[in-house]
């Protein structure tokens, strides 16, 4: 399985969370990581907005999506705070 993820300049925010895309053997992915996981994991005074709270750990918000992919998470795929520890 082939998991890539592609830098966006901007990234969607719904009630759930930051919305970005995973490509998985050459189709796009949904996933989303939840507000919870993107203020407790890397804002936790909130100061940070969602997107720059991503940036700071996407790495990490990326390898926990490409493990969740390969397990088999449905689409969305929701990375949330468990996920990131």
């Amino acid at each position: 399985m082939d998991i890539k993820f592609q830098e966006q300049e901007s990234y969607d925010i719904n009630n759930e969370g930051l919305l970005f895309q995973a490509i998985v053997d050459g189709k796009k992915v949904t996933c989303v990581v939840t507000r919870e996981a993107l203020w407790e994991g890397f804002s936790a005074d909130q100061v940070l907005s969602l997107e720059a709270a991503f940036r700071a750990g996407q790495d990490i918000i990326q390898r926990a999506a490409a493990t969740l992919i390969a397990q088999g998470a449905p689409e969305p795929v929701v990375i949330k705070r468990a996920h990131l520890l």
